[in-house]
């Protein structure tokens, strides 16, 4: 009767054993998930340097230090065109590609079409927005840790 009891008492030792490392590992696999998402990744630290990093390094004068930030203005306006450019073209691009598609589709098609591309729209709206919270965050607690 003792060897019994040593027998249950050994196998319950090693199944709760088993289960805990089992548990461990999928808890480390699947709940902390280590790999920072894409957006979370940190930039590379090599950055190009601020205008005042420029003015120090070649001691630029007051007047050259000006004309540099009037360069930096002027190319901002230059790219915020060129980015609204680009996203009207990609909206006629889109419109017609969904024309396309819809002249292929039937009208049930299409229905279903449509709702699955406003789940996809709105799924990505909430994926936006919580990239921003957590940009939000991040920026508040590097502000506090200064």
């Amino acid at each position: 009767m003792k060897d019994r009891n040593k027998f249950w008492i050994i196998l319950s030792m090693v199944v709760v054993f088993t289960a805990g490392v089992i548990a461990g590992v999928l808890f480390e696999n699947y709940i902390l998930d280590k790999k920072p998402r894409r957006s979370e990744r940190q930039r590379s630290s090599v950055r190009f340097p601020t205008i005042e990093m420029i003015a120090e390094e070649l001691s630029l004068t007051e007047e050259q230090q000006e004309k540099f930030r009037e360069i930096f203005r002027n190319n901002e306006e230059r790219l915020k065109n060129y980015r609204s450019e680009i996203h009207e073209q990609y909206a006629s691009l889109r419109t017609q590609l969904k024309q396309e598609i819809d002249s292929v589709l039937t009208e049930e098609q299409r229905i279903k079409f449509q709702a699955m591309i406003d789940k996809y729209l709105s799924e990505r709206k909430k994926q936006m927005e919580e990239r921003d919270k957590r940009s939000d965050r991040d920026k508040r607690d590097k502000g506090e840790r200064r």
